[in-house]
């Protein structure tokens, strides 16, 4: 991979559990030259203030001492995390560094439209940044219509190409996968409750299995309930190794969130050909396409699944055809291909 990835100072959230977390881990692993301060880890309020503060520092003395570093790429949720690497942006301009700001939030317009004190010195501070960063096309008209940045790239999140689809034999159960953290935002107590009524579940023909961390103990007291009984399983915390292994074993994934930017899991699902239901929101729609390689539903409106389960339930056919065209879209977003693209970005950057 170019030394043009040795220029770069990465600053972002790594040992967490989410989207920019997993981006950054696979820049680590995939990078001969990977210079990183962490930003962010799951403290309490106070702790992660001093955290902030104690990385804040870490970053002048980066850039104090080491000559080397001429591009500062800041990876940004919304909300805290926004205001956050604002205040980055503002030290790495000080030390005349190129920014690359890298938007990964899916909530960010809900949040934005809430912002009133100081909403005029952020945009500046959008506008100031050299290259704007976002996930999708859909993203970037938004940030060049609503924020009025001129400086928009789009760049997906990378993820390990498999080698080829992961079949397994067809039956006439469907397991559905959810794996993402366990809160109300990704969807998944609601899928729970529509289930509860769909005529399929109720019939033993299909199954979910569900992974992540979050609000555990309100799941696992949720699926005690007699219904759900044999039909849903909760695996805890994914590993790489059984996250593979869960994807393998499921026929659809499926991700009802209410709220996305690019969601990961989705691809990485889509690489192992695995079709996909999932919500219109965020960037969703750039990668799961109707009548191609999964199905799309409105956020929060869980009858529109009948439908979809009256496809996929007992039929071949559908899942045979979509599983291919997962695996097609999910190899646009390998490591290797996004590393190429952002390592153009920061060779035009330095004009190189």
């Amino acid at each position: 991979m170019s030394d043009i990835f040795s220029r770069a100072l990465y600053i972002g959230p790594l040992n967490t559990y989410g989207g920019i977390g997993a981006v950054l881990r696979t820049y680590e692993k995939n990078l001969k030259h990977f210079n990183f301060i962490s930003t962010h880890k799951d403290h309490s309020k106070l702790g992660s203030i001093f955290y902030f503060f104690y990385s804040v520092n870490k970053v002048i003395f980066y850039l104090l001492f080491n000559r080397k570093i001429k591009i500062v790429h800041i990876h940004s949720a919304s909300k805290g995390s926004f205001i956050r690497k604002v205040i980055l942006v503002l030290i790495a301009k000080t030390f005349k560094k190129k920014v690359v700001f890298h938007m990964h939030g899916g909530q960010f317009k809900e949040y934005f439209k809430q912002v009133i004190w100081g909403r005029y010195f952020l945009i500046e501070v959008l506008k100031s940044v050299d290259i704007f960063i976002c996930l999708t096309e859909e993203w970037k008209i938004y940030f060049q219509e609503n924020i009025g940045l001129n400086n928009v790239l789009v760049l997906g999140n990378p993820i390990k190409a498999q080698d080829s689809i992961s079949k397994k034999p067809f039956n006439q159960i469907i397991s559905l996968l959810f794996l993402g953290s366990i809160n109300s935002k990704k969807g998944i107590f609601d899928l729970l409750k529509y289930l509860q009524s769909n005529k399929y579940f109720k019939n033993k023909q299909i199954q979910l299995t569900i992974g992540g961390t979050g609000e555990v103990e309100k799941l696992t007291s949720l699926i005690q309930d007699p219904i759900f009984q044999n039909q849903i399983n909760y695996i805890g915390f994914v590993t790489e190794k059984s996250k593979d292994e869960a994807i393998r074993d499921c026929d659809v994934f499926i991700l009802p969130s209410y709220y996305e930017g690019l969601p990961v899991s989705i691809l990485e699902a889509m690489s192992h050909g695995k079709p996909v239901i999932s919500t219109r929101v965020g960037g969703v729609q750039s990668i799961v396409k109707e009548n191609y390689n999964g199905w799309l539903f409105d956020a929060g409106d869980f009858k529109q699944l009948d439908s979809i389960f009256d496809v996929i339930v007992g039929h071949q056919f559908p899942l045979q055809l979509y599983q291919q065209n997962a695996y097609l879209m999910a190899t646009n977003f390998s490591t290797e291909n996004i590393l190429f693209n952002l390592s153009s970005i920061y060779k035009n950057l330095l004009n190189e």
